[in-house]
């Protein structure tokens, strides 16, 4: 039998892959302790090299078509559910998912003009807007999962987000510095090695979001 994580073989009947570590006798939330990150991070390499290629290509065309103002909100939304299909083993990553998750547009549309609006007036505070500003993005992280997966309200996300994050401060804080850095750092390479590295990082945030993510 394959593994719905990493797609490698593994024995049938198989609770535990041996190639990711997922607990395979857990499903959503309970396959991944949320105070261990270490099999987080596994459990997210392993499926990023079981779906490479199909992450690769839906990874291209979301970094050429993300660029197109407002629409972009549909591509992000479109581009996380593809990852979070994978993420789940349900499925493969396709091209066309980047265009196909318009149903939530006008609440992500919401919540990000509300945190940009938020962005702005902090970086108006002398010395310490900066970095409010970059705490502000920690926090309302998790409520872009809740509307893309969920259809959540913006009020209703923002809400759900900051109860998440109280609750699992240093699960998400770390999934977060770790799943950021990896998703951006590859722009640093001529943007090329962002096909690699943003579908990582994203990967280890949706499994952060999976297991802590609303009923």
């Amino acid at each position: 039998m394959q593994c719905p994580y990493c797609k490698e073989e593994i024995m049938d009947g198989a609770v535990k892959c041996k190639h990711c570590g997922t607990n395979l006798a857990a499903t959503g939330a309970a396959a991944i302790p949320s105070d261990d990150f270490g099999l987080l991070f596994s459990s997210a390499t392993g499926i990023w090299k079981g779906n490479l290629t199909d992450l690769l290509l839906l990874t291209l065309v979301f970094i050429l078509v993300v660029w197109i103002p407002v629409a972009n909100i549909g591509f992000i939304s479109g581009y996380t559910r593809s990852v979070l299909k994978v993420a789940r083993g349900e499925g493969r990553a396709e091209i066309g998912d980047i265009f196909n998750a318009w149903d939530c547009f006008g609440n992500l549309f919401v919540y990000m003009l509300l945190c940009l609006i938020g962005s702005v007036i902090l970086n108006l505070i002398p010395i310490v807007g900066s970095l409010a500003s970059i705490c502000l993005g920690f926090l309302v992280a998790p409520g872009i999962y809740a509307i893309i997966d969920n259809r959540r309200g913006a009020i209703d996300a923002f809400k759900w987000g900051i109860e998440s994050i109280q609750a699992n401060f240093v699960p998400w804080l770390i999934a977060y510095l770790v799943g950021s850095v990896l998703a951006f750092a590859g722009f640093l390479l001529l943007v090329i090695g962002a096909l690699f590295t943003m579908p990582l990082g994203q990967l280890i945030l949706v499994l952060q979001y999976d297991r802590v993510k609303p009923s």
